[in-house]
């Protein structure tokens, strides 16, 4: 009977991506042309790196927050931006600063339905002696697949309720997600499902992983489907304590997520030889690879969203 279940829920995924994706769940050409340009620009000089707490940061977060209006997505709050104080290695305090943006869902009722949040960090390492690393990959690309899905989410509306989160000081010990997952504790019991976004750029074999179908298998059976999408191969795994440092459960901002027991799904890429390097820089992306991945993360929205319909993946874990 479990083998039935799945049978039947991959039948539903194909049937889902056969008659809805096409009516503009995919990114739009407009959507494939912007998302390259964020890249670039986040990841270009003038930032400087975006490390927490700097100039280059902050015009990274203000670059975001421009974007977002002109997506037309909404604070979640009285404006963007919430602020936490964290500890550098060093021990010195200093202000992160996420931006939390939201945008209502379809459903008719859905004051008590869950809530899904679409996630990606903006900071990276900065400037290090005398050179800057710009962090395309890490983690340009995640912010600008997640504005990209803002902007497809305002022409074809979710069901369900969407924040979209940018995180700051990932690269200090995930110190936004968990301010954030501290702050908002009261709220994470509506939160139905994470995905988060981190290095999603470089997929230099052609391989995009979904992490987290080891806790959560039914994940696995939804999203198959995708695989293949604009020739991007869609690989499951990294997400086993056995695996030591290739678990990528604890490495990005899903993890405080997780530890709360809110599910999730992690999309990111292997490293690279430019992973934490000043080479991380948008012309080593393959805009062929990139533009499939976060046109697969889009679908990847979608279906989860729908899901979460008639799945309660918290009870799944």
């Amino acid at each position: 009977m479990p083998e039935l279940r799945q049978l039947l829920l991959r039948g539903l995924c194909f049937l889902l991506l056969s008659l809805l994706l096409p009516v503009g769940m995919a990114l739009a050409d407009e959507a494939t042309s912007q998302v390259l340009i964020d890249v670039q620009r986040l990841a270009s000089e003038d930032m400087a790196g975006r490390a927490s707490d700097t100039a280059g940061n902050a015009q990274a977060r203000d670059y975001i927050i421009q974007r977002l209006k002109q997506i037309g997505v909404l604070p979640c709050g009285q404006d963007f931006v919430q602020e936490f104080t964290f500890q550098t290695r060093l021990g010195k305090s200093k202000t992160g600063r996420n931006i939390l943006a939201c945008r209502a869902g379809s459903l008719e009722d859905h004051a008590g339905a869950a809530r899904m949040v679409i996630s990606a960090h903006y900071d990276h390492l900065g400037v290090r002696d005398g050179k800057i690393y710009y962090g395309a990959d890490d983690n340009a690309s995640g912010v600008a697949a997640v504005l990209a899905i803002a902007g497809t989410m305002q022409n074809q509306p979710p069901r369900h309720d969407v924040m979209f989160i940018l995180f700051d000081a990932e690269e200090v010990n995930l110190g936004g997600s968990r301010a954030y997952t501290t702050q908002a504790a009261a709220d994470l019991a509506r939160i139905g499902m994470v995905m988060n976004f981190d290095m999603i750029a470089r997929g230099d074999k052609g391989e995009l992983y979904a992490s987290g179908t080891h806790q959560l298998p039914v994940l696995k059976t939804l999203l198959a489907p995708l695989d293949g999408n604009q020739g991007v191969k869609l690989m499951f795994g990294h997400d086993r304590v056995e695996q030591g440092t290739d678990d990528w459960t604890k490495q990005s901002d899903h993890y405080p997520f997780f530890a709360a027991g809110v599910p999730h799904i992690y999309f990111g890429v292997e490293d690279h030889a430019d992973y934490h390097q000043p080479t991380d820089t948008a012309d080593k992306i393959n805009p062929q690879f990139y533009l499939g991945a976060v046109d697969l993360l889009s679908k990847a929205s979608y279906l989860l969203d729908q899901a979460l319909l008639t799945i309660n993946f918290r009870n799944k874990q």
